[in-house]
């Protein structure tokens, strides 16, 4: 029996993958809880319609993507800390703030895509990297100043 599968299934294919299997295996398994679909031309031309259609939107996305991380590239963030005695702040410039002053700036970013240790509690110039989907990176510079 030939299906074509509408989940991932461990030990036998991904997504949208079209297999082999035994009837009993189909019939009892996989098409009862929806993992699979039985391979007709009508299946498979709809499963080939919905793969390119997912393949125009993943690379409409990374090219939005790709636009954003150019963009980023000439930015430089400044931010203004209380300072101590010992050239430390009080406060320091988190994942956050950085997500928020990009927002100012009209880049659309998660928080989570700011790789950043530890918060920067120090003056000076900083290079951050924020990863975005698809496997785009760009850098962007932080300049941290006393007040």
């Amino acid at each position: 029996m030939k299906v074509i599968l509408l989940e991932d299934v461990r030990h036998l294919g991904r997504k949208g993958d079209t297999k082999d299997i035994s009837e009993g295996y189909g019939r009892n398994f996989l098409i009862p809880k929806k993992l699979a679909v039985i391979a007709t031309d009508a299946v498979m031309q709809d499963v080939a319609q919905k793969k390119a259609r997912e393949e125009k939107e993943i690379a409409g996305e990374q090219q939005r993507w790709a636009e954003a991380a150019k963009k980023m590239g000439d930015i430089t963030l400044s931010f203004k800390m209380k300072m101590g005695e010992k050239g430390k702040t009080f406060g320091s410039v988190s994942s956050a703030k950085i997500t928020e002053a990009l927002h100012k700036a009209s880049i659309v970013v998660e928080k989570e895509w700011i790789e950043l240790e530890d918060p920067i509690k120090t003056t000076g110039e900083h290079a951050i990297i924020v990863r975005f989907p698809h496997e785009i990176a760009a850098k962007i510079k932080i300049v941290v100043e006393p007040e």
